[in-house]
């Protein structure tokens, strides 16, 4: 079985209540496993987590809530019919209310030690046991109806609330390694990957380790991030580079299918661009909004984002980044490079480094499923953007010119909006590059520096989306 092309038709839960040495169970009523016996848990509803989902399900089930839920394992399950199921196992340890039969399923306590594996899934005894004494695992497992025909399982030690969650940051660079340490500044437990012996070498005075590894090879992640396997989260951060369609496919495709399918993290977080959205007529978009680019390199990055939110990950698509050493538009206005396009009244949607960072630590933090717009609050016309820097640096205008078509991603007008990353409780440093210049000590005199010595781009580097 190839899990690294996995991809769920479900996502869904259990959830074992323990409390006096008994453990809650169930025999279903009806759906998958009817007449069997197993814990409480359901599918996923639009827009829920797992964690309200298990609470959710419990409560339809059996009449009860499940109280202090643990996160212990991840269960995917794919069935020779073609029906792929991805499952969050809990643990309980106390509830409120008493267990009553419903039309679902009829409730058992069993004492601990006579758990009746015979009467369950094939699965729940290679894992079970393990969650039941303490412990946390992730399984795979291929099934002809009720007949387990392959299994996979990982046991990761005991459960320990305080010990942090793990995370693998694969691409340590401008912005990855900054949410990195965020993540770390926070309590997760941090590896950072890169794909160069070098560049692993350069951080080797981070505060956390960091490997070298080609994540689009099953057997480089395998070999040098097996061990990582049910990882909390997978932040997959890596850059293409200045490579075009081939690259994009290599490093962000197949890199979420390996990183995703070999490890199985309990939450996938992919960066993607709002370059995917080709609008041109100035409108605001939003995460609803259609999100169809013309360019190979687009498409690879909308087949990319369907992989991830298929798995029950996330999308973050991030506007043009600036930042400390980074920031193209400003490089190009003070060598002058810088070019008004057309009537200049095309939309600049960018982000700072920094907030960048703040966004992703938020997502991952709130572990929540979906596609995010992470930008400022205040996308700026070119041609305004040009007068206000004139008139700051009292340095000319740029030129007029023709519209710049050819750029890497396409070229778009649009207005990208960051409201419901905002309405989820996160707020960007810098509400506009205006505010970044005003604020950000280092950001111009780097720019000036840069200009004056005609640096070349980093592989991050845009003008803005």
């Amino acid at each position: 079985m190839d899990w690294t092309r996995w991809k769920p038709s479900e996502r869904a839960n259990l959830c074992f209540i323990v409390k006096n040495g008994r453990v809650l169970l169930i025999r279903k009523k009806r759906g998958l496993g009817a007449g069997k016996i197993n814990a409480p848990g359901g599918k996923l509803e639009p827009g829920e987590t797992a964690l309200q989902a298990a609470i959710r399900e419990t409560q339809e089930e059996v009449g009860v809530t499940p109280l202090h839920l643990e996160e212990r394992g991840l269960l995917r399950f794919q069935f020779i019919d073609g029906y792929s199921l991805n499952c969050v196992v809990f643990l309980a340890s106390d509830l409120e209310g008493e267990p009553i039969s419903t039309a679902e399923a009829d409730p058992l306590w069993v004492d601990l030690a006579e758990v009746p594996y015979h009467e369950m899934w094939a699965d729940d005894k290679e894992w079970l046991p393990t969650v039941l004494a303490g412990g946390t695992f992730t399984g795979s497992f291929l099934f002809d109806g009720e007949k387990m025909l392959e299994k996979a399982v990982s046991f990761h030690g005991p459960y320990h609330a305080d010990a942090g969650r793990s995370a693998l940051v694969a691409g340590c660079g401008f912005v990855g390694l900054a949410t990195a340490r965020l993540l770390q500044a926070a309590g997760w437990r941090v590896t950072g990957c890169t794909h160069s012996a070098d560049s692993a070498a350069a951080l080797a005075g981070e505060s956390f380790p960091v490997v070298a590894c080609d994540i689009s090879s099953e057997a480089s992640v395998g070999e040098v991030l097996g061990g990582h396997h049910g990882v909390d989260l997978v932040l997959h951060c890596a850059s293409s580079g200045k490579g075009g369609a081939d690259a994009y496919r290599s490093v962000y495709f197949r890199g979420a299918q390996v990183l995703g399918g070999l490890l199985a993290p309990r939450y996938l977080l992919f960066t993607s661009s709002t370059s995917v959205y080709a609008q041109v007529s100035g409108e605001w978009v939003t995460e609803l909004s259609p999100a169809e680019p013309p360019r190979e390199t687009g498409k690879i990055l909308r087949e990319t984002e369907e992989w991830v939110l298929a798995q029950g990950g996330a999308v973050a698509r991030l506007a043009g980044i600036y930042g400390p050493g980074r920031s193209v538009l400003l490089r190009k206005y003070f060598s002058g490079e810088a070019v008004i396009e057309g009537d200049g009244r095309r939309w600049i949607n960018q982000i700072h480094r920094d907030d960048a960072a703040s966004g992703l630590l938020h997502l991952a933090q709130l572990g929540l499923p979906g596609v995010f717009n992470l930008g400022d609050s205040s996308p700026a016309e070119q041609r305004s953007l040009y007068e206000w820097l004139a008139v700051k640096f009292g340095l000319a205008l740029p030129p007029e010119g023709p519209v710049n078509t050819e750029r890497k991603r396409g070229w778009t007008h649009k207005q990208v909006s960051n409201k419901r990353l905002r309405e989820l409780g996160w707020e960007p440093r810098y509400s506009s590059f205006f505010s970044a210049v005003e604020s950000d000590a280092e950001l111009v005199p780097l720019a000036q520096a840069q200009a004056a010595s005609q640096s070349s781009l980093k592989p991050e580097d845009g003008t803005g989306d």
